[in-house]
């Protein structure tokens, strides 16, 4: 059991090198300041443009990822929901994936 998981960790690490290998040696290798440029509506831009990005979107995406995992958790949950100690869990799990629930339906991140 333990030497076929050892093959197998063997061998998808070396299809991953393989095919990071084959994807470095054929991409094509022509920069040029055009394709550096910031593309804007088609019109070549007037001045360099600094970017900004909004943070509260990323603070969503976490909070998707955790809701995410909490449906993974839940699954598992009604899989193996026959032994006593998994309920005391979910019990915990829940009440601590309500705090950030809870700071986003108040709305603490608006500003």
């Amino acid at each position: 059991m333990l030497y076929s998981f050892i093959v197998f960790i063997i061998v998808m690490t070396l299809a991953g090198l393989s095919l990071w290998l084959l994807s470095v040696s054929i991409a094509p290798k022509n920069p040029h300041p055009v394709k550096e440029d910031t593309y804007e509506c088609g019109l070549p831009a007037p001045e360099p443009i600094i970017s900004s990005v909004n943070f509260q979107y990323y603070f969503y995406a976490i909070i998707f990822i955790a809701m995410d995992i909490a449906g993974v958790f839940f699954v598992l949950y009604s899989i193996g929901k026959g032994d006593p100690k998994f309920g005391w869990i979910f019990i915990l799990f829940s009440l601590l994936l309500m705090i950030p629930l809870t700071y986003i339906m108040v709305g603490g991140n608006r500003k």
